[in-house]
């Protein structure tokens, strides 16, 4: 067997120390910090996820809270509200019941819930804006939470002072079980 020099030795010795340095770096300290920046960015996308849940969990109480709303301004209506009858009434008291050319309702149930939508849209032929106006503001501002969807408005008439106006409206209704 070959003596090793004390020259050789220190060569041998400095080598062995820099490859047990190099790998105690590269396998021990080094997938330490690679783990702390997964775990930095593991811990940046919880907290964005949990911002956004916060944020939903504040729409659901807002939702929420509207529906509670909803559900007793639905319980003041009158026994037997009807958005047709209700839209009729109404362009009766403003003299608009000579203007509807048609009226037409139609209802969608929701699903898994005793509530539909009811919708009329209707056609108003000839009328000043202010009488329009006056009729959609009796609408809208009524206790039964009719809510106006859709508007489209055409200029009519001579000199063009009047307006065709359809309309599309909307109520939240409360539907017996057996419905």
């Amino acid at each position: 067997m070959h003596t090793f020099s004390k020259r050789e030795k220190y060569v041998l010795i400095s080598g062995i120390l820099f490859l047990i340095l190099f790998f105690g770096i590269r396998l021990g300290i080094l997938p330490i910090f690679e783990k702390r920046e997964d775990y930095k960015r593991i811990l940046k996308e919880k907290q964005i996820a949990l911002e956004e849940m916060m944020i939903l969990q504040q729409q659901f109480q807002a939702v929420s809270s509207n529906l509670d709303t909803r559900k007793k301004d639905l319980a003041s209506r009158k026994e037997g509200f009807s958005l047709f009858s209700f839209l009729d009434a109404e362009a009766q008291k403003n003299g608009l019941k000579d203007k509807v050319a048609y009226m037409t309702p139609s209802s969608k149930k929701m699903e898994n819930s005793n509530y539909s939508t009811d919708t009329v849209k209707f056609k108003l032929t000839e009328v000043y804006l202010k009488e329009l106006m006056d009729f959609i503001s009796h609408i809208e501002t009524s206790e039964n939470r009719v809510t106006i969807t859709a508007l489209l408005l055409t200029k009519t008439g001579k000199n063009d002072d009047r307006l065709d106006a359809v309309i599309e409206t909307e109520a939240l209704m409360l539907r017996d079980k057996g419905q």
